[in-house]
């Protein structure tokens, strides 16, 4: 009889254990409001572009590493203007006037929703956390929420995200 109770009390503790995972949108958001740096492939039609990305407050900057013709090219988000600047060249443009599917405003509208829990929607699936917003799918980390990849249908745009690193708040 001993046995029998103990298999059933030890059915009804694994059982309990097994509760399925549920993220929270306020908890990835959290993550997306921090400051950070992180490194980015976008893949786009047949181009590809490796670049870092640093979040500083509201403005986003993007510096690209390759293909190396473009190496050292900076571009930066802040309000309505982007900031290019190119081997000691610089132009200020407003953002109104540049394509909106350029994978650096996918990327700052990925951030941008990220950041706010009321614009994307969390599952999840096997060993990963997957976040839709309007325009984008995104796969993050289950133990972090950072992102591993997102995909812009849309925009026939796929993004694979790297080596984060956060900065303390002051």
């Amino acid at each position: 009889m001993r046995r029998i109770i103990a298999f059933i009390a030890l059915v009804f503790v694994l059982a309990g254990c097994s509760k399925a995972f549920e993220p929270k949108p306020k908890d990835v958001a959290a993550v997306y409001k921090n400051d950070f740096l992180v490194k980015a492939k976008a893949t786009y039609g047949e181009n590809e572009t490796d670049f870092k990305i640093t979040k500083n407050g509201m403005s986003i900057s993007f510096i690209v590493e390759s293909p190396k013709e473009f190496s050292g090219l900076s571009i930066a988000l802040s309000d309505e203007h982007a900031k290019v600047d190119f081997e000691g060249m610089e132009l200020l443009l407003e953002t109104e006037n540049l394509p909106e599917k350029a994978p650096f405003f996918l990327v700052e509208e990925l951030f941008e929703n990220l950041s706010d829990e009321e614009d994307f929607t969390l599952s999840t699936d096997k060993n990963s956390v997957l976040a839709k917003g309007e325009n984008f799918s995104a796969i993050l980390s289950p133990e972090d929420f950072l992102l591993e990849s997102a995909v812009f249908p849309e925009y026939k745009t796929e993004f694979s995200f790297s080596e984060w690193e956060f900065y303390a708040e002051e």
